[in-house]
């Protein structure tokens, strides 16, 4: 399988003890109270605005990013909160506050979070321009801006940050799931979870939910509106439950990362209930990557299958499935797969070589014709032994 670790750091960054409490998270923050400087911003002014907005989040088991909303509220991923009744924020001035989320029923990968002791006013449900011309991408376009930026908590700078931006973006198809999102080659950094993402005229497109070190992952901004319909006190119960899952299914994929073969029966079981019922997309990629490592290729494939069904354009589930069917030599059930990976991202040097191998083992003339011109055009060093491949396996 391919190399996630960049990936599952956005997950989990263990950099305080699960057991640590509220006044053990603030502690950690202390020497970061004073005034937080921005990094240098070289993209447009309505980009490098949205600084402002960023505040760094520390969990016990992460640190990750959130975007202050017009209102007050606080929105970051759902993955990063978890089960925890309290996390804690620290904004540009340096201030430090705890924050409640705030429980909802929408099937998305958000939360808005309350300052304690603060009073802020949700998000209109309709998601409009949010009193500010910076917002307003819809939820599901077919098509929208192609350079993107994300604004985010950056760890190693101790501030917000504007990234380097994508020239690329790839939206949710019209009725998609709402567990759809936005693929896009702008950069982010473990951390960057729950920032900002933007067009080059500051309109928020959506919010970071992760990705590879490659092609990140956003929730598209309009599901904002829809998780602030759905927020309220009665979903408590099962808000709780979900995040618990989530949490331990990220406890049981970060303890993946040392097991190379025979996984604990335990272990097993844990990944299967927790992630699944976890229904967030990174972790069902997760586990279906781990399972594929272990050579587990029918539970690899029902956990990609169930994230592609999610997302059926998501490059990191598409390639991750490839793989695996690569492993379990099922090239006719890679073909497709592969095809569909290739019209997102024609350029990825592993889809290429891969296809040449299906294609030469199917037969399929015409689909390694198509590979071997797109090597051309993006990794001529491969053609000529991609070539002699194909010669020999068309001869056969």
């Amino acid at each position: 399988m391919i190399d996630r670790m960049n990936f599952f750091a956005f997950l989990r960054r263990r950099l305080v003890s699960v057991g640590l409490g509220a006044a053990g998270l603030l502690g950690a923050l202390m020497p970061a109270i004073t005034p937080v400087m921005a990094a240098a911003c070289d993209a447009p002014a309505a980009v490098c605005a949205w600084q402002d907005r960023i505040v760094g989040i520390k969990t016990p088991n992460m640190i990750a990013s959130g975007t202050i909303l017009p209102g007050g509220y606080i929105v970051t991923n759902h993955h990063v909160a978890e089960d925890h009744p309290r996390l804690v924020t620290r904004d540009t001035k340096g201030t430090i506050a705890r924050a409640l989320p705030q429980p909802h029923d929408a099937e998305v990968d958000l939360v808005l979070l309350r300052l304690e002791g603060a009073e802020p006013t949700l998000p209109d449900v309709t998601m409009p321009e949010l009193g500010m011309p910076e917002v307003g991408i819809p939820a599901q376009a077919s098509s929208g801006p192609q350079q993107l930026f994300i604004v985010a908590f950056d760890q190693g700078r101790k501030g917000p940050r504007v990234y380097r931006p994508g020239d690329w973006a790839r939206y949710p198809r019209d009725g998609a799931s709402m567990r759809a999102r936005i693929h896009t080659n702008a950069r982010a950094l473990p951390g960057n979870s729950g920032g900002a993402v933007v067009d080059d005229k500051g309109r928020l497109v959506g919010i970071l939910a992760s990705g590879d070190g490659k092609i990140s992952e956003v929730i598209p901004a309009a599901h904002i509106g829809a998780v602030a319909g759905r927020t309220a006190e009665i979903h408590g119960d099962g808000f709780a439950r979900t995040g618990r899952a989530i949490r331990e299914c990220a406890d049981a994929l970060y303890d993946t990362a040392t097991i190379s073969r025979d996984p604990p029966p335990d272990l097993v079981n844990v990944i299967e209930t927790r992630c699944m019922e976890s229904g967030n997309k990174q972790l069902l990629d997760q586990a279906g990557q781990s399972f594929g490592r272990w050579w587990m290729f029918a539970r690899s494939r029902a956990f990609l299958g169930r994230s592609l069904a999610l997302d059926p354009d998501s490059p990191n589930s598409l390639m991750s499935m490839a793989v695996t069917l690569h492993l379990d030599r099922d090239l006719a059930a890679e073909l497709p797969i592969l095809k569909r990976y290739l019209a997102i991202d024609p350029a990825n040097a592993q889809a290429l070589r891969m296809a040449v191998q299906v294609a030469g083992g199917l037969g399929e003339r015409e689909f390694g014709m198509q590979a071997l011109e797109l090597m051309r055009r993006h990794n001529p060093a491969a053609v000529p032994l991609a070539e002699s491949f194909l010669e020999q396996a068309f001869a056969d």
